[in-house]
């Protein structure tokens, strides 16, 4: 049931004043975020050189993670999630990086965020673990203004909520409930429920999955809808209305996965055995690439052209994390940049 909240407006003034201003180079860019030192860092996506960081923590002193970072479909701005303390979702102009907008969000936590594809409305899932199966939310926001339009009652713990192609659905993988829940974007009305293990599997108790769906991606005519299963180890393909295709075995703990523009390859991060799968979703089969120096990849982004795959690995207690390039062509790494703690999310400014 979807719920109108109130929404909180910080100035673009204020924040300003708050903000840093010093402007890195033009161009692409890549954003990573680094969740133990609250802070997304800038890069160059030909080299994986730092360019700038931006702290985002509102509590000094705290560990308060930002977690999900998506570009714009116009390049304009970029947002990032903060999961812990209280949850917000992060407005920066691309020009210069500049922070113009906060919202916080009616979450218990935010992970990933989701931009439509008009670029009006965004969409934050609540990947409540502490609910041990209770039904969570997610929270959209309105973009121009930064207000949280509605917070919707879901599934427990959605990890990712992801809109369709032609931007009339979302989809919303629901980890502690081994399903996936499909929403009308304008009614905001469930068109389908389905588990991802198909309804021959044993039923999933709330709070003990079997499969542990965390991430989405739509295909680009949005006629099929792939998952990444991080306890059963697979990669499914659905129909919108939860029909099976096929699976493949993707490798330990998929995590986030990314799908070329021409619908053609999946690159799925595997956090378990530090490495990469890629999918061919015609000939649906999977060939896994070792990533060396890489200790937990976690988040995926692709170049413009689908070519080169940026991965981000999260490292451990005692080694710090950090992003890397890889050619998806010849499977060759094209660089290797430490960067923060815990590193999560990434995102890429053509």
């Amino acid at each position: 049931m979807a719920r109108a909240v109130g929404a909180w407006w910080v100035s673009a003034s204020a924040l300003l004043a708050a903000a840093a201003c010093v402007e890195p180079s033009g161009g692409p860019r890549l954003y990573v975020t680094s969740g133990f030192t609250d802070e997304v860092l800038i890069l160059a996506p030909a080299s994986g050189r730092i360019l700038e960081r931006r702290t985002v923590d509102l509590r000094p002193g705290e560990r308060d993670e930002p977690h999900g970072v998506a570009v714009a479909p116009d390049g304009l701005h970029w947002y990032v999630t903060l999961a812990h303390g209280e949850p917000t979702l992060w407005k920066y102009e691309t020009s210069g990086d500049r922070l113009v907008g906060r919202a916080v969000l009616p979450l218990r936590g935010a992970s990933r965020v989701d931009v439509s594809p008009d670029g009006s409305r965004a969409v934050v899932a609540d990947y409540w673990l502490g609910g041990l199966g209770m039904p969570s939310d997610i929270a959209l926001v309105t973009l121009e203004t930064m207000e949280v339009e509605a917070r919707i009652e879901v599934c427990a713990a959605p990890h990712h909520a992801a809109w369709s192609p032609s931007g009339d659905r979302i989809a919303v993988a629901c980890a502690l409930s081994d399903e996936i829940v499909v929403l009308d974007a304008t009614a905001l009305e469930e068109r389908a429920r389905f588990p991802v293990l198909g309804s021959t599997a044993p039923p999933t108790r709330p709070g003990n999955p079997l499969a542990q769906p965390l991430n989405l991606a739509w295909a680009p005519d949005g006629s099929r809808l792939y998952a990444s299963l991080m306890r059963s180890d697979e990669v499914v393909a659905f129909t919108p209305n939860g029909e099976r295709l096929w699976t493949v075995q993707a490798g330990d703990s998929p995590a986030q996965i990314a799908l070329t523009p021409d619908g053609k390859l999946l690159v799925v991060a595997n956090r378990g055995d530090a490495s990469v799968a890629l999918v061919d979703t015609e000939a649906k089969t999977a060939r896994a690439v070792t990533l060396p120096d890489a200790t937990h990849p976690h988040g995926v982004a692709l170049s413009e052209d689908g070519l080169v795959a940026y991965v981000t690995y999260e490292g451990t207690t005692t080694s710090g994390g950090g992003v890397l390039a890889l050619d998806v062509r010849d499977e060759r790494v094209l660089w290797n940049t430490p960067a923060g703690a815990f590193t999560l999310g990434v995102a890429v400014l053509p």
